[in-house]
């Protein structure tokens, strides 16, 4: 994957104007006593993850998240490039506060759209184009990417996991891949681009396919 000297335009300017906005609110927000420096410290963290959201955000409303097929030397990979960054970075940053609790609200954050009771275990890529429906789990190491790169291009597509749905443990949903309600992928499963899985029926292997039904209750 080439790195142009545009990229490094974008992101050296952006990390940079992160880094000043979150030294400015750690800096006025720190308490004058002897838990100043860690203070400073845990605020300075928190606000550049929070900042880097709210850039995306602000990003997006001027630019979409790209969604096809794309070279990279394409504006689009430009512009995906920028915001891996970015949300790499942030989710750093947020790794202090990171818990079963708080990794819905922060996936939220950085622009999944993420139902109510969820449990999510697992890492989330190209948050934009990621649907996750009200109680799905997302088990402990497996991967959600919207995005894929094949030779020069790379493709992005969105990946819908339905209410109830269930991806398990160390399992990897590739882009454009639908989890219907109450379907469920196996522990260590890969379910490849495209694929779909229609509703309570248990799918696994590499690549995932239908292993069984699951009784409706």
């Amino acid at each position: 994957m080439e790195t142009k000297p545009l990229d490094f335009v974008l992101v050296f300017s952006s990390i940079t104007l992160l880094l000043c906005l979150a030294g400015l609110t750690s800096t006025l927000l720190s308490p004058d006593n002897a838990y100043r420096l860690v203070l400073e410290v845990l605020i300075f963290l928190l606000s550049y993850a929070l900042y880097s959201a709210l850039f995306l955000k602000i990003t997006r409303h001027f630019k979409a998240y790209p969604e096809g097929r794309f070279t990279m030397d394409s504006p689009e990979f430009t512009y995906w490039k920028l915001c891996a960054v970015v949300v790499d970075l942030a989710s750093k940053a947020f790794n202090l506060f990171n818990t079963v609790v708080t990794q819905p609200l922060i996936y939220s954050a950085f622009g999944a759209h993420i139902g109510k009771n969820t449990a999510i275990a697992g890492t989330l890529r190209d948050h934009p184009l990621l649907y996750i429906d009200d109680f799905a789990t997302i088990g402990q190491n497996s991967v959600i990417t919207g995005h894929v790169i094949v030779h020069n291009e790379i493709i992005l597509k969105p990946v819908k996991i339905g209410r109830n749905a269930v991806v398990g443990i160390n399992s990897v949903v590739m882009p454009g891949v639908i989890l219907e309600e109450g379907a469920v992928l196996a522990p260590g499963s890969v379910a490849t681009m495209d694929t779909h899985i229609p509703s309570y029926e248990f799918w696994g292997g590499i690549p995932a396919h239908k292993l069984k039904d699951i009784p409706r209750d």
